[in-house]
């Protein structure tokens, strides 16, 4: 499931470029029961030595202008905001608080909740393969060790052929640390669409750390469970981050 926020204000919405770590800390906040904030803010879903805290957000969207002066952000109200998880009883969590505060508060700005969906998944087919857009970029990354040594994050282009292959090993690990099932057999695969750019690389920089991150439109397939784990948990690695959330399309 995900929830759909239509938020407004009177003045334009200001932030930083790299305001998913706000987005993050407001979803944090907004959860009233604190046995499922502590679970999800210290913890998360195990998998071997793997957590997954199985939320995603896209990016704040609406009429935007980037100031390259000051490298702010300017948003023109209304914005929409999504928020996507498998697990409905944490939706269902934040809808009600948001639904008591009528308002959130992102950096200096304080939006109106006008509005809150929450969307059902929508039904995927085997036999079917979907266009799909990324509502916030996908990343995907392996740590690799140097002649030194050292530790180095290498992150793949969606036109890699590792790409593909790790996004499926990615979400057979979510669905066993979720639901406790082996779902290594079952099949996935995400292709870039023909519109694809190398100029949709996004870099974001989060707590210090600089992530590459991929927007566009892709085609995804597979197996109906893998599908639909996919569409609420997010794609690709850093989920709760603000990464690897998509949305339908009817065209590539």
């Amino acid at each position: 499931m995900r929830l759909q926020l239509l938020l407004d204000s009177e003045n334009p919405v200001l932030l930083a470029t790299n305001y998913q770590q706000q987005i993050q800390g407001l979803i944090y906040n907004l959860l009233t029961d604190p046995l499922m904030q502590a679970f999800l803010h210290d913890h998360g879903f195990d998998y071997n030595q793997r957590r997954f805290k199985l939320f995603t957000f896209s990016r704040l969207m609406g009429k935007s202008y980037f100031n390259q002066q000051d490298k702010t952000l300017r948003i023109t109200p209304p914005v929409l905001l999504y928020i996507s998880s498998p697990w409905t009883e944490f939706l269902e969590n934040l809808a009600n608080s948001l639904l008591a505060r009528g308002f959130i508060q992102i950096g200096k700005n304080q939006l109106q909740v006008k509005e809150i969906k929450l969307a059902v998944t929508p039904p995927f087919n085997q036999d079917q393969s979907y266009p799909v857009k990324m509502l916030s970029p996908v990343t995907m990354y392996s740590t690799l060790e140097t002649r030194e040594g050292s530790k180095k994050t290498y992150y793949y282009s969606p036109t890699e052929r590792e790409f593909t292959r790790l996004i499926a090993q990615n979400l057979v690990k979510k669905a066993s640390a979720f639901y406790g099932e082996d779902w290594s057999k079952l099949f996935f695969c995400i292709e870039v669409a023909n519109s694809f750019r190398a100029s949709q690389q996004k870099i974001i920089i989060y707590k210090g750390t600089v992530i590459k991150g991929w927007l566009g439109n892709y085609h995804i397939s597979g197996h109906p469970k893998m599908l639909k784990l996919a569409y609420e948990s997010g794609i690709g690695s850093k989920n709760s981050q603000g990464f690897g959330l998509f949305e339908l399309c009817n065209n590539g």
